[in-house]
């Protein structure tokens, strides 16, 4: 999974939504350095004890942008901590933003101190090509989004979670037409429950297991901590728990595509053909 940033420029807002920005931007800025002093003073925060006119998703933005902030120093990513400037970026979580199409015309609605707001946007390319995965029901795609301003403009960065090209263009064409050129390397790679995936080459009779005891394991390991957490209904560490599980499980699906593609680069112009997955739910059984 790769990810696209596009700047997008919002068209003309009006006076009293420029102000509400500027006000909204300050307040951000403001709210981020506050939480990097108090999270450096060892205190634990949320969105609720945070003292400032903003929506509560955006405070939480505020304080995972401070967090980064002490995380990147501890780590020696950052020579010091720094102190946000009223210009920085109002961050919104991909919950709070999507973008809308009305009569022809792009708009990006995104959640501020005036309730959920659809902007018109200046049309380009990128808007043209990338706005329609990014509408209410295709969350999978959107990142968190940034709101600033440059001069008496505002723009929106937005960053896209993309697999490939969204478009089939020229770029694809050629591939292909290098493809029929000359001859390549079949890579089957068959996805299942006990081996999580097998990758051989038919030719040379070569192949790699990957063993899916690890992934089963952590699944079990996972859910036998939110049995025990239901029982005593802690929905928040529930929550926790479950961002922990997808980010183990993201992790192991790169580890697992590099090393398919590691064993896929031995042979000369290779190509990895994958099986259809369709309804795999319902058609494979579970291992214990």
């Amino acid at each position: 999974m790769a990810t696209k940033t596009i700047l997008v420029k919002l068209k003309k807002p009006t006076k009293k939504k420029h102000k509400q920005f500027i006000y909204e931007q300050t307040e951000f800025s403001d709210c981020v350095n506050h939480c990097v002093e108090r999270l450096q003073n060892g205190e634990k925060i949320s969105s609720k004890n945070v003292p400032f006119n903003l929506k509560s998703a955006i405070r939480n933005e505020a304080i995972r942008r401070a967090k980064k902030a002490i995380s990147d120093y501890k780590k020696g990513r950052a020579t010091t901590i720094p102190v946000f400037k009223k210009s920085l970026g109002v961050k919104i979580n991909n919950q709070n933003w999507n973008s809308i199409e009305k009569n022809g015309r792009w708009y990006i609605a995104f959640t501020s101190n005036m309730g959920k707001k659809a902007l018109p946007v200046v049309e380009t390319k990128d808007v043209q090509t990338f706005f329609p995965f990014l509408t209410q029901k295709r969350k999978g795609f959107r990142g968190t989004m940034e709101l600033l301003r440059k001069g008496k403009h505002w723009y929106v960065v937005i960053p896209i979670q993309i697999s490939s090209e969204l478009d089939f263009g020229k770029k694809h064409k050629r591939i292909f037409e290098n493809m029929k050129r000359r001859k390549y390397t079949s890579i089957g790679v068959d996805l299942g429950l006990r081996h999580i995936a097998v990758v051989s080459e038919p030719l040379s009779g070569k192949r790699q297991f990957f063993s899916g005891k690890e992934v089963g394991y952590m699944r079990r390991h996972f859910r036998s901590i939110r049995r025990s957490l239901g029982k005593a209904k802690a929905l928040r560490v529930i929550k926790r728990i479950g961002r922990k599980e997808r980010q183990w499980m993201k992790d192991y699906n790169r580890k697992l595509a590099k090393g398919i593609v590691d064993f896929a680069l031995q042979f000369d112009n290779p190509i990895i053909k994958t099986e259809a997955l369709d309804d795999i739910r319902k058609t494979c059984r579970s291992i214990k």
